[in-house]
């Protein structure tokens, strides 16, 4: 009797154990799953506290940078080295269309369940032993079906992107869940609102500066035709300083006329549908070289173009990248004895180097918006618009642009367009 006593004692103990750990195991992944999704709208949320399973909650960015980082505190139980045996810890990572979030288990709810357990099956052995594994199956099944509705509604709320769902269960945990909901949906349509409002601005704002640059092309040209008539007619009549005026009357046609060029490229860039394709960088390197040679064949410059550059992206667009560059480097690098321009790959990201003037790299962000010159008129012309141009394109291909560089030393523009996995150089 003794032995058979002992026999129902193990198996129950040994039923109450696994039905501990498929119910731990169950709740776990629910709560991995609702971690994820409140991770997904709210990675600094504090509902992650009240989720026993979940040890830690890391949010990065898709480009490796964490934002959000919840950690548990470690708590000691007897039989947490049992339970990680049992339940080892795991990662769990998911990524969306702008966030990472990686999720990691905890043993320390196993244990102390475990813990329960077993002082439970010692204390009602003899009177409690089939009516107690009945009631580790009910509630298993019980919280499966609770932790389930909550695994659904938060995936259908992540995947759907429709926080208005919530929860009819009872309980703090649910009441936590279905206020972040709504929290989240508040949220979302205000952040839908006000992405109306400035796509609606920028609009208008391309619409604006479009019609300027255009409206400002007819009075220039009638300007400098003038002023080129006034030259030809009576230059004779016109004394040295009237010779002059004339001259930077005509120099400040031509300037505008360069912004005002800009303005329109930079307007028609934010216009144009992204048509993404492969593109050869290299034969488009090749192709400007060649330009930029004709115009000034007696300069002593190296091009160093590395064979296979290609990117996925729209070609017109990214000649734009590749022109844009190129001339500053020909118009920077026109002070060396030998200089040298180079397109290559490096660290998935594309570049365009030179040994020209170079730039003091604690103004390396001004660089990129319109109209912001590093060097003066009377160094090197130009108008700003270029890398201003070059920082739109990238932009519309989803990727990023910066630069580096030192006084004398040269510079270096390096750009991605979003698609860099499907880019290759040989």
């Amino acid at each position: 009797m003794i032995s058979i006593t002992v026999l129902i004692a193990v198996i129950a103990s040994a039923g109450i154990v696994w039905l501990t750990i498929g119910d731990a195991r169950t709740r776990s992944s629910a709560e991995v799953k609702t971690a994820m999704a409140i991770a997904s709208a709210d990675p600094e949320s504090r509902v992650f506290a009240s989720l026993a399973n979940v040890a830690s909650v890391k949010v990065y960015r898709l480009s490796g940078e964490l934002i959000a980082n919840y950690t548990r505190a470690p708590e000691k139980t007897t039989l947490g080295d049992l339970a990680a045996r049992l339940a080892p810890p795991a990662v769990r990572c998911e990524t969306g269309s702008q966030t990472t979030v990686c999720v990691e288990t905890s043993s320390v709810v196993l244990a102390k369940r475990l813990q329960q357990a077993l002082m439970l099956t010692g204390v009602t052995l003899f009177a409690a032993l089939g009516l107690g594994a009945a009631g580790g199956v009910w509630l298993r099944q019980l919280w499966q079906k609770r932790m389930a509705g909550f695994a659904d509604v938060a995936g259908r709320a992540a995947r759907e992107r429709d926080y208005s769902l919530r929860i009819e269960e009872r309980g703090e945990l649910a009441a936590s869940m279905n206020d972040l909901l709504a929290h989240v949906q508040e949220r979302e349509l205000m952040l839908r609102r006000r992405t109306l409002e400035l796509e609606s601005v920028n609009r208008e704002l391309e619409s604006f500066a479009y019609s300027v640059s255009h409206d400002l092309r007819a009075p220039l040209g009638s300007i400098d035709g003038f002023a080129q008539a006034l030259q030809m007619d009576y230059g004779e009549t016109l004394d040295a300083n009237g010779q002059e005026y004339l001259g930077w009357i005509r120099e400040g046609c031509r300037q505008t006329r360069e912004l005002v060029d800009g303005l329109l490229q930079m307007s028609r860039v934010t216009r144009t549908e992204v048509q993404r394709s492969s593109v050869d960088l290299t034969t488009i390197a090749k192709s400007v070289a060649d330009s930029l040679k004709q115009t000034n064949p007696d300069r002593a410059v190296r091009f160093e173009i590395r064979e296979g550059v290609r990117a996925v992206g729209d070609e017109r667009l990214l000649r734009s990248v590749v022109e844009n560059l190129m001339n500053n480097a020909w118009k920077f690098t026109r002070n060396r004895a030998e200089a040298r321009i180079e397109l290559g790959v490096a660290d998935g990201a594309y570049y365009v180097r030179d040994n020209g003037a170079g730039f003091d790299p604690t103004h390396a962000a001004k660089m990129f918006r319109p109209f912001q010159r590093l060097h003066s008129a009377r160094e090197f012309e130009g108008t700003g618009i270029g890398l201003a141009t070059v920082q739109k394109i990238i932009e519309r291909h989803g990727g990023r642009v910066w630069a580096e560089g030192e006084i004398e030393k040269g510079a270096t523009i390096f750009f991605t367009t979003g698609s860099e996995d499907l880019a290759y150089a040989s």
